[in-house]
C-alpha cells in the first residue's frame, strides 16, 4: 500500500496554488518541468522514506489545478518569490529543492533570491539553458491578454500545438517509447490553452533571467546533486553538464548511460537515490 497523499491548496500572492503532500520528516520542495504537473513526481510516492522526508509537490502557477500568478510588471524572478512563501507556510522556512527539467532553472532562482531557505537542490534531467542561445521571448502572452486576440488564441493554440506537444513527449520518452495511455491522459491537458500560455510564460521568465541567473550561479553555495540521462533527446546533456560544471564545480553530477529526459518516470528509484545522496552530504 503507497505512502498516503494528501492534495489541499494555499493562497499566495492572491494566487490558489494545488499541492499533494506526503511523509513526515525533512521538507523536500519539488518544482515540475514545462509543461507539467506535481503528477510529474507521482511514481516516488511509493518508494520513498515516509519516516524521513516530508514532500511538497506543488502545481506550479498556471499549470494543472493552480491558477496563474498575476505578473503585472512582467517580473522574472516572481516565481522565486512565491516559492518562497510556499517554503514559510509548508516546509517551515526551509527545504531542499528537486527540479525537474525548467524546475531546476527555477530552484537555482530560488536560491539565489533566497539562500536562507534552500539546503540543497537536487536537478533532475536539468534544463538550465536553452538549446538556441539566442532564443528570445515570445509575445503571446500579452497577446493572450487581448480580448479580440486572446479569444482567437485561445481557439486556434491547442488545434495548431497538437503535432509539436506530440513529438514533445516523444522525445520527453527517448530512447523509450510514449505509451498510448500517457498520451490520451496529458496530451489534452498540455494542449490546454491555460497550459500552453503558462508554458510560454515560463519559459519567457527564464530566457529574460537568464543572463542574471547564469551571471551569479557561483553564488548558489548548497550542496547539489545532478542526474542526467545521456540519451537526452530534450535538451543537450553534454551542454547542461558543461555549464553546471563550470558555474557549479562543486556539484556532484551523475550521469546515467540508459536514460533520457524523463527521468522521473523511467528511472523513480535513481531519482529517490540521488535525493538520498543529496542529504547525506548536508
Amino acid at each position: 500500500m503507497g505512502t498516503l497523499e494528501q492534495t489541499t491548496a494555499v493562497e499566495i500572492k492572491e494566487t490558489r496554488i494545488s499541492l499533494s503532500e506526503a511523509g513526515k520528516g525533512d521538507s523536500v520542495l519539488f518544482l515540475h518541468g514545462n509543461p507539467g504537473s506535481r503528477k510529474d513526481f507521482s511514481s516516488f510516492i511509493d518508494g520513498f522514506a515516509a519516516d524521513k522526508y516530508h514532500f511538497v509537490m506543488p502545481d506550479r502557477p498556471g499549470h494543472m489545478s493552480s491558477e496563474e500568478l498575476i505578473n503585472d510588471n512582467n517580473d522574472p524572478w516572481l516565481d522565486s518569490e512565491l516559492f518562497a512563501e510556499l517554503i514559510d507556510r509548508k516546509c517551515s522556512g526551509k527545504a531542499v529543492l528537486v527540479g525537474y527539467s525548467m524546475g531546476s532553472f527555477i530552484a537555482c532562482k530560488v536560491a539565489l533570491k533566497h539562500p536562507e531557505k534552500v539546503r540543497g537542490i537536487v536537478m533532475l534531467a536539468p534544463f538550465v539553458m536553452p538549446n538556441d542561445p539566442g532564443e528570445k521571448p515570445s509575445s503571446l502572452p500579452d497577446l493572450g491578454r487581448g480580448a479580440v486576440l486572446g479569444t482567437i488564441l485561445g481557439i486556434l493554440m491547442p488545434l495548431l500545438s497538437q503535432t509539436k506537444m506530440q513529438q514533445h513527449l516523444e522525445a520527453l520518452f527517448a530512447p523509450g517509447k510514449v505509451g498510448e495511455d500517457y498520451l490520451e491522459i496529458w496530451m489534452p491537458r498540455y494542449t490546454r490553452f491555460e497550459s500552453l500560455m503558462a508554458t510560454i510564460t515560463d519559459k519567457n521568465a527564464m530566457l529574460q533571467s537568464l543572463k542574471e541567473v547564469h551571471g551569479r550561479l557561483p553564488e548558489i553555495k548548497c550542496p547539489i546533486q545532478v542526474l542526467i540521462g545521456d540519451g537526452d533527446k530534450v535538451c543537450s546533456p553534454d551542454q547542461q553538464a558543461s555549464l553546471l560544471g563550470e558555474k557549479l564545480p562543486a556539484a556532484k553530477i551523475v550521469r546515467l548511460a540508459d536514460a533520457g529526459h524523463s527521468l522521473n518516470l523511467s528511472h523513480p528509484l535513481d531519482c529517490l537515490k540521488a535525493i538520498d545522496d543529496l542529504f547525506a552530504r548536508l
